[in-house]
């Protein structure tokens, strides 16, 4: 299995997209994400037959029974979809534990022959390992655009 790690936020979340959904008036509940972000992780997806593994920390809404954080997570989901970029599972939530342990701990019940991790932030102290030669790291002004996919598709594909 190939695996990409996806943060949300400065990923597909950028600062072009929020003050396009606030320009056009549409709520977190609809809100779209960076159109160029989702092609190229749905083109990435295609290619590699990688699955889509989500690690922001937006997944903790999930624990929660409170209708607007399900239906932003429930528009998340289908914009991934329709770029042929559904999540097929999320890291675990591990309170007081930064994310290189939640993927790790991803990655010790799920063997991956390679994964890439889509993050705007390295936070990778407890379990380096795990980022070093996966990590690529996305500019939260731009969110995915070429150079990322390509590092990206370099990485999965190197096995």
């Amino acid at each position: 299995m190939k695996a990409i790690f996806l943060d949300i936020d400065g990923v597909i979340a950028t600062p072009t997209s929020v003050r396009l959904n606030f320009l056009l008036g549409r709520g977190p509940a609809n809100q779209w994400y960076d159109a160029v972000s989702l092609d190229y992780l749905g083109r990435l997806v295609r290619q590699t037959g990688a699955v889509v593994v989500l690690a922001s920390t937006w997944r903790e809404d999930l624990e929660h029974e409170n209708p607007l954080s399900r239906a932003i997570m429930d528009n998340l989901f289908e914009q991934l979809d329709r770029v042929g970029a559904p999540v097929f599972d999320m890291t675990p939530v591990l309170h007081r534990a930064d994310r290189s342990a939640e993927i790790g701990a991803w990655l010790d019940t799920h063997p991956c022959e390679a994964y890439v991790i889509f993050d705007d932030l390295a936070h990778f102290d407890e379990r380096p390992e795990v980022c070093e030669g996966h990590l690529v790291l996305i500019d939260e002004s731009d969110g995915i655009r070429y150079q990322h996919f390509y590092r990206a598709l370099e990485i999965l594909e190197r096995v």
